[in-house]
């Protein structure tokens, strides 16, 4: 298991960056969810500009739908401008928010594997240039998680079920194991759980902010 932040400096035009670039701005997006191959969700903090934000989301017909989230927050649903489903795709996790100014993009991520984080920076450069700022190794599953738990994660990953669209689904991964489909679903969320609480302690020990201040490229070769 690897946690990855990675730069990109995309070439295609999206919202996020006119926005960001008409108020000489950044911020972080949280919420991420890829609702299909061409949209997704997410929710920014726009601070004093949410009015003008608004209005110009309401505007882009990369938009399709805007709400105000309390006095600062929206949510947004929007065609993708690529990123997030080939991270998505190739088995990535977000760990944390991505940061998002002008043209640039940090993706903190966690990957099962080094093939896939391969992937991901193959195909982001369809979109622009990329950078992998840091790279951190970390605990394998099998000191991480429980045998069950290791069990779980090992088949839905060989089995496909973290592919876009999913190879296999829950109810069959659990027949194959011989368990209740709640009970695979538990045991996966919880797995889940504690792979990213161990990638968010990495995170902290290795002091770096959450802005994408460091800026030291990592080798994928080893």
């Amino acid at each position: 298991m690897l946690r990855a932040k990675l730069y990109l400096d995309m070439e295609t035009d999206c919202i996020l960056s006119q926005v960001t670039s008409r108020w000489d701005t950044a911020f972080t997006v949280n919420y991420e969810e890829v609702i299909d191959d061409e949209h997704i969700k997410f929710v920014i903090d726009a601070g004093d500009n949410v009015d003008e934000f608004v209005r110009l989301f309401e505007a882009s017909e990369q938009v399709r739908t805007v709400d105000r989230v309390g006095e600062t927050h929206v949510k947004l649903t929007k065609r993708s401008c690529g990123a997030l489903p080939i991270i998505r795709n190739n088995h990535g996790m977000m760990q944390w928010w991505d940061r998002v100014n002008g043209t640039e993009r940090i993706f903190d991520i966690v990957v099962y594997r080094r093939d896939d984080l391969r992937n991901i920076v193959r195909e982001l450069r369809e979109f622009g240039s990329v950078e992998v700022m840091q790279l951190l190794p970390y605990k394998s599953s099998e000191t991480l998680l429980s045998d069950r738990q290791t069990e779980v994660v090992t088949l839905a990953l060989t089995e496909g079920y973290y592919e876009w669209p999913r190879a296999a689904d829950a109810e069959t991964l659990a027949a194959e194991l011989d368990i209740a489909h709640s009970t695979f679903l538990e045991h996966l969320r919880k797995a889940e759980a504690q792979l990213l609480a161990s990638a968010l302690e990495g995170e902290q020990r290795s002091g770096t902010n959450g802005d994408g201040g460091l800026r030291t490229s990592s080798s994928l070769e080893s």
